[in-house]
């Protein structure tokens, strides 16, 4: 007798095909039966195929079961458990590759091979992006918990191997998964996580999630490969420091919902209500983010259809390989404008929240992900579109059948990413509602609320969100939170039939409640709740803007200026008392967008974010607006950019084609913006200065200002007349590269000004990406060779009589402003929240008092030792 092989497809044709090729090549000699398609051999899989296929097989040496994509697992598995116990033992599952798998475990079962040697065979012709996002045991095969399933082939021999204990929270989800996948992906190594008896290759986001891992878990990690011992003590040390999570979602969770009580205890549990109020009209929900909101209710419906019921369209042949290269394109655009959105998002709900989408650009970049839908392109003949709806479909259902319920919930992001990519696939399938662009304020009512739908969302039009489904730990309720928005989730499903958009409603997500038509008494409470909160916050802007009397330290004026991104962000520092731009992201304004905007498109975009800034009062001057121009690439990349000029992959980007040097290596780029900036700044009369990013050599700003004045003259020659201050518009750098703060004396003589990105001067000095959670530890504003740079700056900056601003998160500290404007920093630029505590950081200060501080602190050795003179000052 020999082992026999099932080969089980969601193709019937695949399988059969399959099956006659292995055969084929041992002359019969392993009995091989195929399982392809579900009932009515249409796409998908059958359990009772593949039990009658294994019946037909099976024999003493036992079955070898092979699986071409990872939804496959559920079906075997219902089979498994089919069998007896007897049976089950000689039964074994594999996701090798189908057709090199099949093949080299049918010759190595002809020739009297073991099952585990025939299992190791087919494993062997796996690569390291071999789909794998289970490799399954069944029930009598799995070890406890606390025991690892032997390693997989595509280890090489001499594996190193570690054991740990989860004891972060909430266990492996989505933040800490991204964080594991990351540190992973930096070594050359092969590494494998093993868990709850599966096993995944550690950079696949989707098979980390899909482990179900736990707080108290233990995991096996075992590595290979020439930098196997670093990935080790990486994710060794990764996983002792609780992925750093300060603030884990549990904590959050319990903030906002304290007792663990689920939607539908919540749902039996009767809230008290006002006795005038009949219980028909009130339905109760789980809280998801605090506050109070009255007005008409906006019934939205998701703008993408269910992945499962996305069309298959027929591809010829000839047809496959274009098609995978749409995917792939598709993809990595989608992952670009994810990256994009996370960093936007940053600096208005914080590197956490924000930490969400970036989650979403790593499940669209898994290996798994993309060796999964190029086999089904090729193997059925479908388009793109639907085979990565079909197989993101079934990653999600793998999430959503774990019994962690936060794990579950990822399910809904795995969705949101794949509809993200099917817009640059298919794009009739989906119906814009565009919720930024609502014009009167609503209560937002919805069956979920994707991630994606959540960051278009405006608090001033959007005054409460209310879904059927969800909870406390979903990213839109992570995001809603973020936003100052109240909601609630787990309404009772009939809220969706009974309520219609413009009906009046009342929400109190502060005890999960939804007021259908609420009474006089009820609206009477919460109106009374909303205008104390609106007072709470027009307070503190009205203070800000009576605030903005000039800020002066013993005569020497200290400008306090905002950074923005956006119209709505130039309104927010006009109300928080900004005496100016300091930092205008030229970026965030098109970062999103499919196509690069042209000359006249920027225009009305700058002149827009411009009169926002200035107010209703055209004729106000509210101080200067510093534009950076074009910084792109890094962490910021750009897909409608990357169009335009090409650009290809990176080992590593930050040290890269970025900034300034992608306007120099393109010229017309930065002379089109130049000129649009000119002609906004003429049309709107505001004081503009252009500011370049990442300038490191002098020879670098000499060129770009070259193009600036070239640019004024070719509009003088068209006779366009400007006004005469713009034939001399200030032109500054933004410090960010140790080289530029060390030749701030030779730049100075060219540059009008300069401002320190402190953000990535910090980065660069200390050598320390920002978003990799293994080294943010040196990631600290107060390292004693940062304010070093920056003192000498400064100082550079005094001789030549230049002004010297400082942006970024350093200058909203207000522990480290006075330490600033004491090294000789002449403007802070921050969020235009922190304006307020900057001024109050800085009132009644001495010159004399800010020197002293600041000189102390540099003769400082550590981090800890600023801190504590910042803390005693």
């Amino acid at each position: 007798m020999t082992v026999g092989l099932v080969i089980v497809s969601h193709s019937a044709q695949l399988a059969a095909g399959v099956a006659e090729l292995a055969g084929q090549m041992t002359q019969g000699a392993t009995p091989i039966a195929a399982a392809g398609g579900g009932a009515d051999d249409i796409l998908g899989t059958s359990a009772d195929k593949i039990l009658a296929a294994i019946q037909s097989v099976e024999g003493p040496d036992g079955v070898l079961v092979l699986l071409d994509l990872g939804s496959a697992i559920l079906a075997a598995e219902m089979v498994l458990e089919m069998l007896d116990i007897e049976q089950q033992h000689r039964v074994m599952l594999s996701f090798a590759p189908l057709v090199e798998g099949a093949v080299a475990a049918a010759i190595e079962a002809s020739l009297g091979r073991t099952l585990a040697e025939v299992k190791q065979a087919a494993e062997k012709t796996a690569n390291v992006a071999q789909l794998k996002l289970l490799k399954p045991l069944s029930a009598t095969q799995e070890e406890p918990v606390e025991a690892a399933p032997p390693p997989s082939p595509s280890l090489q021999p001499g594996f190193l191997e570690e054991q740990l204990t989860l004891t972060n929270p909430s266990g492996l989800h989505a933040r800490p998964a991204s964080l594991f996948v990351q540190t992973a992906g930096r070594f050359r190594a092969q590494v494998e996580v093993t868990g709850r008896g599966r096993q995944a290759e550690a950079t696949s986001i989707i098979g980390v999630l899909s482990l179900g891992i736990r707080n108290g878990d233990a995991i096996t990690l075992r590595a290979s490969g020439e930098e196997a011992e670093a990935a080790l003590k990486a994710l060794r040390e990764l996983v002792h420091a609780n992925f750093y999570e300060t603030a884990p979602e549990v904590a959050v969770a319990e903030q906002t919902h304290p007792q663990e009580t689920s939607v539908q205890e919540a749902l039996s549990v009767p809230t008290p209500l006002p006795a005038s109020q009949e219980v028909q009209n009130v339905w109760q929900g789980v809280p998801t983010s605090p506050g109070v909101a009255t007005g008409p209710a906006l019934l939205y419906t998701s703008s993408s259809p269910p992945l499962s019921e996305v069309e298959r369209l027929a591809i010829s042949t000839e047809q496959v390989v274009s098609e995978q290269e749409r995917l792939r394109s598709a993809l990595s655009t989608t992952a670009s404008e994810l990256h994009v959105l996370t960093t936007s998002l940053e600096k208005s709900i914080g590197q956490r929240d924000a930490a969400i989408f970036e989650a979403q650009a790593l499940m669209l970049q898994d290996p798994a992900l993309l060796e999964g839908v190029l086999h089904l392109i090729e193997a059925e003949h479908i388009d793109a579109a639907s085979a990565l709806a079909f197989v993101g479909e079934q990653e999600a259902t793998t999430l959503e059948a774990l019994d962690s319920p936060l794990l579950a919930a990822r399910a809904v992001d795995v969705r949101d990413a794949i509809s993200r990519a099917l817009q640059h696939l298919r794009e009739q399938l989906f119906v814009k509602q565009n919720l930024s662009a609502l014009k009167q304020p609503v209560i937002l009512l919805a069956e979920d609320l994707t991630p994606s739908d959540t960051a278009q969302l405006r608090p001033e039009t959007v005054l409460g969100i209310c879904t059927t489904q969800g909870g406390p730990t979903a990213h839109a309720a992570i995001l809603a939170r973020a936003l100052g928005i109240p909601a609630i989730a787990g309404l009772n499903q009939s809220v969706m039939q009974l309520i219609h958009s413009g009906d009046e409603m009342g929400l109190d997500a502060d005890n999960g409640l939804l007021y259908y038509r609420p009474s006089a008494e009820v609206r009477t409470q919460l109106v009374q709740r909303l205008a104390r909160q609106q007072q709470q916050r027009t307070a503190l802007k009205k203070a800000a803007q009576q605030e903005r009397a000039e800020v002066y330290i013993n005569g020497r004026r200290i400008y306090l200026l905002a950074n923005i991104g956006s119209e709505a962000e130039a309104e927010a520092a006009r109300q928080w008392g900004a005496e100016g731009v300091g930092l205008l992201r030229t970026e965030f304004l098109f970062a999103t967008v499919s196509t690069l905007p042209g000359e006249v498109e920027q225009r009305n975009m700058y002149a827009q974010v411009f009169r926002a800034f200035k107010g209703p009062d055209s004729a106000s001057n509210r101080g200067p607006v510093v534009v950076r121009t074009l910084d792109a690439g890094a962490d910021k990349p750009m897909p409608a950019l990357n169009a335009v000029i090409g650009m290809s992959t990176e080992a590593n980007p930050q040290l890269g084609l970025r900034g300034i040097r992608i306007s120099l290596a393109h010229q017309a780029l930065l002379e089109d913006q130049v000129r649009a900036l000119l002609l906004a700044a003429a049309e709107t009369e505001i004081e503009l200065h252009i500011m370049f990013p990442m300038i490191t050599t002098v020879e670098e700003l000499i060129m770009a200002r070259g193009i600036v004045d070239r640019v004024y003259e070719q509009l003088q020659q068209r006779q366009i007349t400007l006004p005469s201050y713009l034939a001399h518009v200030p032109v500054g750098i933004m410090v960010e590269v140790p080289a530029a703060a060390l030749m701030a004396p030779e730049l100075a003589e060219i540059s009008d000004f300069f401002s320190i990105g402190s953000n990535d001067l910090l980065q660069y000095t200390v050598a320390c990406d920002r978003t990799n959670a293994a080294v943010t530890h040196l990631y600290n504003p107060m390292q004693p060779a940062v304010l070093r740079l920056i003192a000498q700056v400064a100082e550079a900056g005094r001789r030549a009589g230049k002004p010297v601003a400082v942006c970024g998160e350093t200058a909203g500290n207000p522990l480290l402003a006075p330490v600033l404007v004491g090294l000789g920093v002449d403007e802070l630029s921050m969020t235009p929240t922190a304006l307020p505590k900057i001024r109050a950081a800085l009132d009644r200060r001495s010159a004399q008092e800010l020197s002293d501080l600041a000189q102390k602190v540099l003769h400082m050795k550590t981090v800890a030792e600023v801190e504590q003179a910042c803390n005693e000052f």
